[in-house]
């Protein structure tokens, strides 16, 4: 099959380490390098947080709820010194627990809900913490949002408007499956439970690849990923 293009996730990539310990990433605006960098890098260094109100300066590792001296609320600011595992007390790796992301999510949000300050003078500053763990607890509870963040974070890549997807046999895969959908007679629960299947192989890959950091098998996954969850929401709404 000739390649096809795509709108979507990634562009094509092609690493070459160079003598300066870099991999260089070529595509078709020119080339890009990123530091390959340790997941170890990214567990929960101290920071220093400001409180608006009394202005004290706190250094603390984990994220506090409160200004420690006057038990004021934090502004969006002071959240946004943490990355968004570090907001639930979660390593920073692709492999979460949810159940945990959850429970701590639902901590947070019981102090800085709008709905308990509606009085508050401080209302729109308690809105805008609100509306940060909110986007915060959505992208870490969707399995290839949550790639691309820590890509974005490990390895500074960003998401291109544009893909080349060259894998000729899952490309096949696709075309044919998005044909069996539209099937009067095809067997929709099988399928389901046979693309939550593959769903689930390739979040263990995308998992496997970040903890060898494979940046170029941890995209290749993540693209699958991408298009076996389309193919999700297909047989979900037929």
């Amino acid at each position: 099959m000739n390649k096809v293009k795509y709108v979507s996730l990634l562009w094509r990539h092609k690493a070459v380490l160079n003598t300066t310990g870099r991999r260089r990433y070529h595509h078709p605006f020119g080339t890009l390098e990123r530091k390959f960098h340790s997941p170890a890098k990214y567990t929960n260094p101290v920071k220093r947080v400001k409180c608006h109100n009394c202005h004290r300066e706190m250094s603390l590792d984990v994220v506090p709820l409160s200004c420690q001296t006057c038990s004021a609320l934090l502004h969006v600011d002071a959240f946004k010194q943490f990355n968004f595992f570090e907001l639930f007390g979660l390593r920073t790796t692709y492999h979460i627990d949810k159940a945990h992301l959850k429970e701590k999510f639902n901590d947070i949000q019981k102090l800085y809900h709008p709905d308990k300050h509606a009085q508050n003078e401080q209302l729109e500053q308690i809105n805008e913490v609100s509306s940060y763990l909110n986007s915060a607890y959505r992208t870490l509870q969707n399995d290839v949002d949550r790639a691309l963040y820590l890509l974005s974070i490990q390895y500074d890549y960003k998401i291109p408007e544009e893909e080349n997807l060259e894998d000729s046999d899952f490309l096949a895969e696709i075309v044919q499956v998005n044909e069996q959908i539209g099937d009067p007679e095809a067997n929709i629960p099988l399928m389901t439970k046979e693309y939550k299947n593959k769903y689930e192989e390739h979040v263990e890959k995308i998992k496997f690849h970040f903890e060898k950091g494979d940046f170029e098998h941890i995209l290749k996954a993540l693209k699958k990923l991408k298009f076996i969850n389309r193919i999700l929401d297909r047989l979900q709404n037929v």
